[in-house]
């Protein structure tokens, strides 16, 4: 709706990492929102690359994921 004031209230959140070539790794998060009033959502993404030999620099929302999906391994 063009004339809704939003108020947007958190719905869910997805995270996973991949393998992104042979020795690298992509992190993904993302938290979905959705509008009381209009019920239009919005999704707030992160996204973080490294290689295998910089897994101790990821940021702290990276550290916490566990799920893994399985990529073109």
């Amino acid at each position: 709706m063009a004339n809704c004031k939003h108020k947007f209230v958190y719905s869910r959140s997805d995270s996973y990492w991949k393998f992104d070539g042979r020795n690298s790794r992509s992190y993904y998060h993302a938290d979905y929102y959705f509008c009381e009033k209009c019920l239009e959502e919005k999704v707030v993404e992160k996204r973080h690359f490294c290689f295998d030999s910089e897994v101790w620099k990821l940021p702290e929302w990276a550290k916490l994921i566990t799920k893994k999906v399985v990529g073109y391994e």
